[in-house]
């Protein structure tokens, strides 16, 4: 069993093509195939119809699923549904969108070990993997970006191909497609740059130069702008009648370097090899336009991990490595009009500004174009504002949640630092022999703070502003701080303001979960017990819960078991006495308390004191 994606959605069988179904079924089936994971129906329905869908998404959706089933009868891949949602899975069927994406890799592999030819070779096979527009067939709400990723990763497969048959000296060969293709993008700049080059390397000097004169034209009608550098040192060359002998130079390997804006690599960055060594693969191997997402808690390292592996993978993005941060934090976001000032005169300062998103959305996509460049869109609120300012270039997003309108993206969850990573990070900055001297605390310590980045940070800062102090004299400051503050120090509103916009963020029903569900001394709770002491329907509570663990609040163990970071929940208890007051709080743990969780031994529901704090 094969699927097609680069051209008309098909599923290939033994027997010959069987019939996926209408438009918006072949949606579901490109969107589980473009996933390759499990996919929650809520992110089905919106991938499907976007923020309006009918009353009966939920049923259409599975009247889809099931009707994909019988039509992958018999065959190796079938389609799953579980507690995370439905799942294709593959089981050895092929698809072509990932065939094309492990020979462009191969192609990279083979350029990156000096063999163009192999790397020509693989690119050619890869552009023979499609069979029309992507996604042809299918009607849903995800599909025009996916297309658009889709043919540019096409686009940018062929303008490497292009270059290695170049550097191969195989001019009179690839003449004709790289006219083709000007032709169909007569705006692209590196296109125009591949196809004077081969003119003049035939003999057609002067037709070269004409083609100089038409981008030049379109570029300065259209967009407002002068071609680039690159282009104009080759327009010299030529008018200065270089003979076909000595045609300027074409190689497979990097472009002259561009802006770098990222901030400062930190000194003491600690940890997160894991996340590091995915990134790293998304970004430089898995073939086609890379586009990376990091979720998680505002102060958990988002924006610093970005940073940190753009700075790694400088000499993977000799183009230019660019920096914009959207400011979601604030409540004051750019817009996408906004934001796509900046990033376009980025690239060139003299360059006149569309006056719609649309059209500067796509002259960014133009300007970036076959550069091999990477572009961090930092603290991202909406998919709606991203969406227009995604490059035909490598880019990370940071976002306080998963963007689910933007499924081509490969999203990761940034949890805890490790009790090792945490360790490590306080003595990098507190001093190591300082925290060396009381091991126990030290670790106490870093407990407290839950493995989230901001807090130990806080907690080093104020091992350095109190040098005489031991470390478990800090350390019980500060939980008593965030337990039960009499007055909140600065630090601790620094620690306690990015949980404060989570909370804020939920809805309300989510967010009286939140708080009422931490009272229990136990960080531990079950869908039963948040029913109990809410008074929720047992699928409202579970509904409660799963935003919280989309807003990175409680982390899930298992279906029916949520747990709370201490730090977390010492916040949530502080703010269900501010919001539902004392008498309510005790309500919960009442009920709590005379309706035990089968098989929760008595100690998780101990009661705690609920301390009113000030606001």
């Amino acid at each position: 069993m094969r699927f097609t994606l680069l051209g008309p959605v098909r599923v290939i069988t033994e027997a010959g093509d069987a019939d996926p179904g209408a438009p918006q079924q072949r949606g579901l089936l490109a969107l589980l195939l473009l996933r390759n994971a499990p996919v929650p129906i809520d992110d089905v329905v919106v991938a499907l119809w976007g923020d309006h869908p009918p009353a009966s998404a939920h049923s259409t959706v599975r009247t889809y699923a099931a009707r994909l089933r019988q039509v992958l009868a018999g065959g190796e891949a079938e389609l799953r549904r579980s507690a995370s949602g439905y799942h294709l899975v593959r089981n050895g069927a092929g698809v072509d969108a990932d065939e094309f994406d492990r020979l462009v890799g191969a192609a990279r592999e083979a350029r990156l070990g000096g063999d163009v030819d192999g790397a020509a070779g693989a690119l050619r096979a890869a552009l023979d993997a499609w069979s029309g527009p992507a996604l042809g067939g299918v009607r849903a709400e995800f599909a025009a970006a996916q297309r658009a990723r889709l043919e540019e990763s096409r686009r940018a497969a062929r303008e490497q191909l292009f270059t290695a048959e170049l550097a191969l000296g195989r001019h009179e060969a690839v003449r004709a497609e790289i006219g083709a293709a000007v032709a169909d993008r007569p705006l692209d700049e590196r296109l125009t740059e591949l196809w004077m080059t081969a003119l003049h390397r035939s003999g057609q000097t002067a037709d070269g130069l004409e083609a100089f004169r038409r981008l030049r034209t379109g570029l300065r009608d259209q967009l407002g702008i002068e071609p680039g550098p690159e282009l104009q040192r080759l327009h010299q060359r030529l008018l200065q009648g270089a003979g076909a002998a000595t045609a300027p130079e074409v190689t497979a390997g990097p472009r002259p370097g561009r802006p770098v804006q990222i901030p400062p690599d930190i000194r003491d960055f600690t940890g997160r090899h894991e996340e590091i060594d995915r990134l790293r693969r998304v970004l430089t191997e898995d073939g086609g336009i890379p586009v990376a997402g990091i979720t998680g808690l505002g102060g958990s390292g988002k924006t610093t991990l970005a940073v940190h592996v753009a700075h790694a993978l400088a000499d993977s993005f000799p183009d230019g490595r660019m920096y914009l941060d959207l400011r979601a934090r604030t409540g004051r976001s750019m817009t996408a009009y906004e934001a796509l000032g900046p990033l376009l005169r980025s690239i060139r300062a003299d360059i006149s500004l569309p006056g719609t998103t649309a059209e500067r959305s796509a002259l960014w996509r133009t300007v970036t174009a076959g550069r091999k460049m990477l572009v961090i869109l930092d603290d991202a609120g909406t998919s709606t504002q991203v969406d227009p300012l995604l490059p035909s270039c490598a880019v990370m997003v940071t976002a306080s949640r998963r963007l689910l309108e933007l499924p081509a993206m490969a999203w990761q969850r940034l949890g805890p630092l490790s009790d090792q990573e945490s360790l490590r990070l306080l003595g990098e900055i507190a001093g190591h022999r300082r925290v060396g001297a009381e091991p126990d605390a030290a670790r106490e310590l870093v407990a407290a703070c839950s493995g989230h980045a901001l807090s130990v940070r806080v907690a080093a800062a104020r091992l350095l502003d109190r040098p005489r102090w031991t470390v478990r004299q800090i350390m019980e400051q500060l939980a008593n701080d965030l337990q039960e503050p009499v007055v909140m120090h600065e630090d601790c509103k620094i620690v306690d303001e990015p949980i404060r916009r989570a909370e804020a963020r939920l809805g309300s029903m989510s967010a009286e979960v939140f708080r009422l569900a931490a009272l229990a001394a136990s960080p531990l709770r079950t869908v039963a017990e948040v029913t109990a002491m809410t008074g929720l329907p047992e699928a409202e509570a579970r509904a409660a819960l799963e935003e919280l663990v989309d807003a990175h609040l409680v982390e899930t163990l298992d279906v029916d078991t949520y747990r709370y970071p201490v730090l977390i929940q010492a916040f949530a208890r502080r703010r269900a006495a501010q919001v539902e007051g004392p008498d309510r709080c005790r309500a919960a743990l009442a009920a709590l308390n005379s309706k035990p969780a089968a098989g929760r031994p008595a100690r998780h529901l101990r009661f705690v004191g609920v301390v009113s704090a000030p606001a």
